[in-house]
């Protein structure tokens, strides 16, 4: 009997229980979800940065639609302070420079953080936190480990590398392990490497797997691609047989393996885009002697001439701009020419002046040669070399010169090659009697 009582006793309990908790949860809001695909659809990246300045790009968010959409770009420093800035009207991508008109802090991170609103204010879409930092001044405190190579007649024209110890140089050096037109640092000596077939000028690549040579085979251009294997190579025959005539090719650039461009005798210009070349129409004639750029659409090639006429041309993405009328006054037989992501940059020759973007001006770095390459690792860490073993650094601040790189013996010698890493810098060329090679520690 006492069974009978307790059962239904405990079934109105449970009863009460579920009644209340059914109860409590009625009068809680439901949690929902973002919309699949549109949180976070804001990708925001560090596209460069210099000694002052941080330049950050993002998409266009999935949830701005036709309404009215804001951008709100949250910055906030190493102290916690926060800047805020809106943009409104966004058709594609957005760039802005930190540090405009009021310079940023040397050496510091900087957070930023984008978040899109409706036009009810409602926040429907952010990105993630990316940190930016602006560049320090570079040391001209560098040890220089100076070797010559080969021998008699030996000589090396560019240098390419993808890290200290991966580094290729090309144009031709008898070692003990074997002659070749191709030789790699492995971080320890200098190496023959598998080599393709005419006389190499330039290089430039993207990986281990991906690396590009130009120079001329039979007095015409020729290009070889690596595909961690073997070379393939694109002669006279290739170009001939789509009705075009390539000349010998001076030097190679790429913005990435889909578009590389190389440049050379007459005017001549080829574009690569992942399986094929292709002849571009020249907006210079005579020699062209380096290219280099940005991204697809900030193309720079330059043109040299012993009449000091030298001009510079920029392909925009859909036509070449000539920029001769943009140089001052003076002399202008220029070598070379480097642009940093910022779109600032530098030409060389017998003088060297400096882009800011839209126009040149001189600079004077104690020149006392011809410079005949300048490249760099970013604005605060630029090298110029030349003639004589003449070798200048720039570390954002000011330059410098090297005097024990000089060769004031009256023989030919000449630096046509540069790559430079963060704590070391290559440097390749030829003298007298061989093939001779830099390499820079940074202390």
């Amino acid at each position: 009997m006492k069974l009978k009582t307790y059962i239904p006793l405990l079934a109105l309990i449970l009863q009460l229980l579920l009644f209340a908790t059914s109860c409590k949860q009625s009068t809680e809001p439901p949690i929902i979800p973002p919309d699949e695909g549109v949180a976070n659809t804001i990708v925001l990246t560090v596209e460069w940065t210099d000694l002052y300045r941080i330049n950050v790009k993002w998409n266009r968010a999935k949830a701005d639609t036709l309404e009215p959409f804001t951008y709100r770009l949250i910055q906030t420093d190493e102290q916690g302070n926060k800047t805020i800035k809106d943009f409104t009207n966004i058709i594609l991508d957005t760039n802005y420079t930190a540090g405009v008109p009021d310079s940023l802090a040397q050496g510091k991170s900087y957070w930023f953080k984008v978040e899109g609103y409706n036009k009810e204010n409602k926040l429907k879409d952010t990105s993630i936190t990316v940190i930016g930092k602006t560049l320090s001044p570079t040391s001209h405190d560098i040890v220089w480990q100076i070797d010559t190579l080969g021998q008699p007649g030996n000589f090396l024209n560019d240098i390419w590398g993808l890290d200290e110890n991966n580094v290729w140089a090309v144009g031709y050096v008898h070692l003990p392990d074997g002659e070749s037109g191709i030789i790699k640092w492995n971080g320890i000596e200098w190496m023959s490497f598998p080599t393709s077939s005419g006389v190499k000028y330039g290089i430039f690549g993207f990986s281990q797997s991906n690396i590009f040579v130009v120079g001329e085979s039979v007095n015409r251009g020729f290009i070889a691609i690596w595909n961690g294997n073997n070379w393939t190579e694109y002669r006279d025959d290739y170009f001939l047989s789509r009705g075009d005539t390539v000349y010998p090719l001076r030097a190679v650039w790429g913005s990435a393996s889909n578009d590389v461009w190389a440049v050379g005798d007459f005017g001549t210009i080829i574009h690569w885009d992942g399986k094929e070349w292709k002849k571009i129409k020249s907006p210079l004639d005579l020699s062209l002697n380096d290219v280099w750029g940005t991204d697809a659409n900030n193309v720079y090639i330059l043109k040299t001439s012993v009449d000091n006429t030298s001009t510079v041309a920029r392909y925009n993405g859909i036509y070449w701009e000539d920029l001769t009328d943009r140089i001052p006054a003076g002399p202008k037989n220029f070598n070379s020419i480097w642009i940093d992501k910022s779109g600032t940059g530098y030409v060389v020759g017998n003088s060297t002046l400096y882009f800011d973007g839209k126009s040149f001006n001189r600079v004077n770095i104690n020149q006392s040669s011809y410079s005949v390459r300048i490249r760099g690792r970013n604005s605060a860490d630029v090298i110029v070399s030349g003639q004589r073993g003449r070798v200048y650094h720039f570390n954002g601040l000011n330059w410098v010169n090297f005097p024990q790189l000089e060769d004031n013996s009256g023989n030919f010698s000449e630096i046509s090659g540069i790559q430079i890493f963060k704590n070391k810098i290559f440097l390749v060329g030829k003298t007298l009697n061989r093939a001779i090679t830099y390499i820079g520690t940074k202390q």
